[in-house]
């Protein structure tokens, strides 16, 4: 899967909201020796897939998530929707 399929960004109803989660962390649970986290919201995926792509560069697993408006029981709740994960492992190769 492309990390920009056009299945997400071309959608009726509007402009599209994503959200990057990513993670550094090393070590044991209980004493990490780095534990570094980042989050961005954007309403571009290929500035935040590019975003992913450098974080993962310097260790981090990252996640892009669109968010998708609940209708019920409270429509001002958001849902995340994964729409692709990089982490360095495949990124090497």
């Amino acid at each position: 899967m492309s990390d920009t399929s056009d299945r997400y960004l071309s959608r009726p109803g509007g402009p599209r909201r994503y959200r990057l989660d990513a993670r550094r962390f090393r070590g044991p649970l209980h004493t990490p020796a780095r534990n570094d986290q980042e989050q961005h919201d954007s309403d571009d995926l290929a500035a935040l897939v590019e975003l992913a792509r450098t974080l993962v560069a310097e260790g981090f697993t990252a996640w892009i998530y669109e968010r998708v408006r609940r209708s019920a029981p409270w429509p001002e709740v958001w849902d995340l929707r994964l729409v692709t994960q990089l982490d360095p492992d495949r990124s090497r190769g």
